[in-house]
């Protein structure tokens, strides 16, 4: 070990990590620590005089077990390129029955050809001690790493995350890998965190330089994908336990590409529209490209509801029930079962087709021929809207019954500027890259009570692109009666989520299309000449409006509209004395009324909210049915 690593101990770097680790197991008073590729041993005077254990350093180099000997500590010159041979000369220095606390081994593993050997006989002497191991090894998906090869840069330094020695390079995914192939597990973990790390020039680079729009928009993805992305270097503490497989050598990819179907669909469900689930699977069955399979999701079911939907998957074809799965979810919002569906897919795609969609038979070979040209996009075809209504059957029964013709209110190309304003893409009109997912960790908000479709679609679309088919390929039913998403939620409450989406959105650098500027510069235009002239099309949108957020003030409008209601209601004024009794006795000073008109968007929903889940709104419920029920 040469003197770059030569480095003091501190209680938040990997030395500092390490002993945190090995002293939640307890070290045993003068017990042997065996630290492998000790270097200059800077935790030796910690653990003695902290932990009162005997350190005993073990390295090739010279150098620092020179240093170690000079400071009054054990050492042993030490070849972890020969395990056999080093796990002997260890059971003669140190024997079975000598006390031993624990092991460790930092920053050491890469350096070896074949470091899943040196593991192997670690674990040998770890089950003859009934002792852990703590393992430190660099991280070579560091961000900074990262960004920099996206741009074709890889600087191999003298030490660091990429020192030019280093023989091995572990993610976390790879480090997890060879340790149990070792046959360790992991217990306890401390990373060492680093947002610039050695890696991190130029700095005026603008993958580097953090108020460059493309850090930001790399820093955004990587965080979303895992939480690695500043991680320096990975500090784990292991125990030993039986081995993963049979492997000699450090675990590596076999198959680049896993054989899967071509496409999950995912179905929602709450039982309380079995017919239409009914006719949702007819139409799967039907499909002239049967490469799929069927995830169905019940949220919030009960037993009797439960039963209902597993009588529907039953009644299937065999060819097409083997493909269907239910799944349970309880709890959440809208969000929460999509999510389910996803973790749970198996399929290169996954499209979402709830219990009351329709789509042709020709749904699935649509979105199958256009991955063939664009794989790794969204993809999308055509829907139509048509009305529906439930009618009565001779027998007592509901059917279902088209009210009306189809109506082309849906673009056929996929518009990104036109998506940012509102939804133009039912969700059964494309299907998503399960790598979205699974990979880069994209989510459904589970914060979205209504829109989460829209949200999802606006964030993973211009990441991945969409590849569009003119073919029409699926119906949005328009319930005439019937009990909706847009009847269930208050207008009050899509707006919410409606600008909730987009201050998040506004929040990150937006990946556009090509063929956006163009777009965008006739809308500009477009806008100059409604406006009448160049000074108005160069104020700010939200310059005037709310302070929170304003591309549309009529949002806070409805928010002041809203509160002003509650706070005027007969049911808010009737308990008005039981609140006042409450702040007297309690000591509290009565506030004076808000000044509605200056609050922020943030201020309002936080005041309405308050108002709604008050015990003196809840007990006055009766009221407000009461009244219902007389108008």
């Amino acid at each position: 070990m040469t003197e770059q690593y030569d480095n003091e101990y501190v209680d938040d770097n990997v030395y500092g990590h390490v002993v945190d680790l090995a002293s939640r197991f307890g070290l045993r008073k003068g017990g042997a620590f065996l630290d492998f590729g000790c270097g200059y041993g800077r935790m030796a005077e910690v653990l003695r005089d902290r932990y009162d254990v005997r350190y005993i350093g073990l390295d090739i180099n010279e150098p620092g077990l020179l240093s170690l000997k000079a400071r009054g500590f054990d050492t042993m010159f030490l070849d972890l390129h020969d395990p056999d041979q080093a796990l002997a000369l260890i059971e003669k220095e140190i024997p079975a029955q000598a006390s031993v606390s624990a092991l460790c081994i930092i920053d050491t593993l890469e350096h070896l050809a074949e470091p899943l050997k040196a593991l192997l006989m670690l674990r040998k002497l770890a089950q003859q001690h009934n002792v852990p191991l703590i393992v430190s090894v660099p991280n070579v998906t560091h961000r900074d790493i990262g960004f920099k090869l996206a741009m074709g840069m890889f600087d191999y330094t003298e030490s660091g995350l990429l020192d030019y020695t280093h023989l091995q390079y572990f993610s976390e995914h790879r480090l997890e890998e060879m340790m149990m192939s070792a046959g360790w597990h992991e217990v306890h973990k401390k990373d060492v965190l680093m947002t610039k790390s050695d890696q991190y020039f130029p700095q005026t680079h603008a993958v580097l330089s953090e108020a460059a729009p493309l850090h930001q928009l790399l820093t955004n993805l990587r965080s979303g994908a895992n939480g690695a992305g500043l991680i320096n270097q990975f500090v784990r503490a292991y125990l030993p336990g039986p081995r993963a497989g049979a492997r000699d050598s450090v675990p590596y990819l076999e198959r680049r590409e896993e054989k899967q179907p071509f496409l999950t669909v995912v179905t929602r469900t709450q039982g309380s529209r079995i017919d239409t689930l009914r006719e949702v699977l007819l139409c799967l069955s039907a499909q002239t490209c049967q490469d799929f399979e069927v995830c169905v999701i019940g949220h919030d079911l009960d037993l009797e509801r439960q039963l209902a939907v597993e009588r529907v998957i039953a009644d299937l074809h065999a060819s097409m029930r083997e493909r269907v799965r239910l799944v349970r979810v309880d709890g959440g919002t809208r969000a929460t079962p999509l999510n389910t569906g996803f973790d749970y897919a198996l399929g290169q795609y996954v499209a979402v087709l709830d219990d009351d969609d329709l789509v042709f038979g020709h749904w699935v070979e649509t979105f199958h021929e256009l991955a063939k040209k664009n794989c790794g996009q969204l993809l999308r075809l055509v829907a139509v809207a048509q009305h529906w209504d439930k009618v009565d059957m001779p027998d007592g029964g509901l059917a279902s019954r088209a009210v009306g013709g189809m109506q082309a209110i849906y673009p056929e190309h996929f518009d990104l500027v036109a998506h940012l304003v509102e939804n133009r893409s039912p969700l059964h009109s494309l299907a998503f890259p399960r790598s979205l997912f699974s990979d880069l960790k994209f989510r459904f908000d589970n914060a979205l009570t209504t829109a989460e479709d829209w949200d999802f679609i606006i964030r993973v679309a211009p990441v991945a692109g969409v590849a569009t088919s003119t073919n029409v390929g699926c119906i949005y039913r328009l319930w005439k009666t019937q009990e909706t998403s847009f009847t269930t939620h208050s207008d009050l409450e899509w707006r919410a989520n409606y600008f909730y989406t987009l201050r998040k959105l506004d929040k990150v650098p937006l990946l556009m299309p090509a063929g956006s500027v163009v777009r965008i510069n006739n809308l500009y235009q477009e806008l100059k000449r409604l406006r009448g002239g160049e000074g108005d099309a160069n104020k700010p949108p939200s310059e005037g409006l709310a302070h929170d957020f304003g591309p549309d003030s009529e949002y806070v409008q409805l928010l002041q509209l809203r509160y002003h209601e509650l706070v005027n209601s007969a049911s808010w004024r009737l308990t008005g004395p039981l609140r006042w009794f409450k702040q007297t006795v309690r000591g509290h000073r009565r506030e004076p009324s808000p000044k509605v008109w200056l609050l922020t968007v943030k201020d309002l929903e936080y005041l309405i909210n308050g108002i709604e889940a008050s015990s003196s709104w809840r007990m006055t419920r009766w009221l407000r049915n009461l009244r219902q029920i007389f108008h």
